[in-house]
């Protein structure tokens, strides 16, 4: 399964990107705020289209598709998605499985399967039957993460998914990312999270500056360019892994320090 955006602008926003998913590989979508990331992402799935350019899935353009066979091959994970309807966190995850359902083909159990191996992965069996109104909003994104993963896709985009989660849900979910294994685009904040990505595409004011491995995309010009930081690499001497830390290019002036009126001159 492949999906590929070509030449893609969108009302400013977006100006001639060029990325190519395909295979079993997660990339790690990352930029500054109002890069353009979010806009990327719902180009890509479909839920918008593009001024210029084309997205395709598998080759076909994805506008010529219907909603109904792209959600069969392609789940996404926005950064927000409410519902006001009075709904337990079961039947939100449930809802992944709409686009398998028509009337000649009814809910069975193996989609009640589907949406307890969902459950279970986003670690929300134990709040399945709980009013999604009672949710924290760490237990909605694992919500919304399961409702994705309950629709059984090929494909799987995720914006920003570890927003609101404690670190051992972040953890989790991104290890849960790795594991499965189909053509993965993730949108992260968190650069020491974007290096376990197998590839990085980096968005700099609407346009794709730079496509590869972590190691060879995160320079320390790219970093001062695009994100204004200077990053010294630490090595974790127990297995090796890389993390970065960050500082700013330029140092906030320091407060100055208030001084005390200078005394009236003397009139004698």
């Amino acid at each position: 399964m492949t999906l590929e955006a070509r030449s893609l602008s969108y009302r400013g926003i977006l100006r001639d990107v060029d990325l190519r998913l395909s295979g079993p590989e997660v990339l790690g979508l990352i930029g500054p705020n109002g890069s353009g990331k979010s806009t990327l992402m719902r180009l890509m799935s479909g839920l918008i289209r593009a001024d210029r350019g084309a997205v395709t899935l598998d080759g076909h353009p994805i506008c010529s598709l219907r909603r109904r066979d792209v959600a069969r091959r392609m789940a996404m994970v926005a950064q927000s998605a409410e519902t006001a309807d009075r709904i337990t966190v079961r039947d939100a995850v449930s809802l992944g499985r709409t686009p398998w359902l028509d009337a000649l083909r009814r809910w069975s159990d193996a989609d009640a399967a589907h949406v307890a191996r969902a459950l279970e992965r986003a670690d929300l069996t134990h709040l399945a039957d709980r009013d999604w109104s009672t949710l924290s909003g760490g237990e909605r994104q694992r919500a919304h993460i399961a409702r994705a993963l309950a629709q059984d896709p090929a494909i799987l985009l995720l914006d920003e998914p570890t927003n609101h989660l404690d670190i051992g849900h972040q953890l989790a979910i991104l290890d849960l990312v790795h594991a499965l294994r189909i053509p993965t685009m993730i949108a992260l904040h968190d650069l020491n999270q974007a290096m376990r990505c197998d590839r990085l595409a980096v968005m700099s004011a609407g346009r794709l500056v730079a496509v590869g491995p972590p190691e060879q995309v995160l320079t320390a010009d790219l970093l001062a360019d695009v994100f204004g930081v200077r990053a010294t690499v630490l090595t974790d001497p127990d297995d090796g892994s890389r993390l970065m830390r960050f500082k700013p290019l330029r140092q906030a002036p320091a407060p100055a320090t208030a001084r005390r009126p200078a005394a009236p001159p003397s009139s004698r």
